[in-house]
């Protein structure tokens, strides 16, 4: 930046036309919002915390029924609550410790890609099987 430029910067700053700019606050924003399931009502809930996404609860109270709600992670999307095989099937995952984070696969040239999650429970049990190092947590 030429001298000339700064020179402007700092007149505009002193005259009030031009804040300096601030640092930006210690929150951890919408982009760590994580997805809560309850598998007794059939719902999901996003919520934000002020912590980091290490530190987001396991489980949560459900605000519909008051039963326990799992931490599904990130990338769920709940199913519509008349499908029970898909219910069926993310409670399938989730007790086996995959929340909805991504799972990838090795290439033989030593790089990986990601894997989709399964979308049948039958598809699930052998997902399961194949990528049991990638679970995430111990089931609720």
């Amino acid at each position: 930046m030429s001298e000339e430029k700064q020179r402007k910067m700092a007149l505009r700053r002193d005259a009030g036309f031009r804040k300096p700019k601030e640092p930006a606050p210690n929150v951890y924003g919408p982009e760590y919002a994580m997805s809560f399931a309850c598998f007794t009502c059939k719902t999901a809930h996003k919520r934000h915390f002020d912590v980091p996404p290490c530190d987001y609860p396991k489980s949560m109270e459900c605000p519909v029924c008051k039963d326990k709600m799992a931490n599904v992670g990130r990338y769920f999307k709940a199913p519509k609550k008349s499908d029970e095989s898909q219910w069926k099937k993310v409670r399938f995952l989730v007790d086996h410790g995959f929340l909805f984070q991504h799972v990838y696969e090795l290439k033989e040239d030593g790089g990986h890609y990601r894997v989709d999650y399964p979308k049948t429970l039958s598809e699930a049990r052998d997902f399961v099987i194949k990528y049991k190092e990638q679970a995430w947590q111990v089931p609720l």
